[in-house]
């Protein structure tokens, strides 16, 4: 489990703007505001 959070931290910064821009284009409405996490 540790490692698991570990590799999350590591690879979080890679995975998360690929994430966002997913979510980006699955509801674009409601991604107008960028503060909003």
């Amino acid at each position: 489990m540790k490692g698991l959070i570990r590799n999350l931290i590591r690879f979080g910064p890679i995975i998360y703007p690929i994430v966002k821009k997913f979510l980006n284009k699955r509801k674009s409405s409601n991604a107008s505001k960028p503060s909003s996490y």
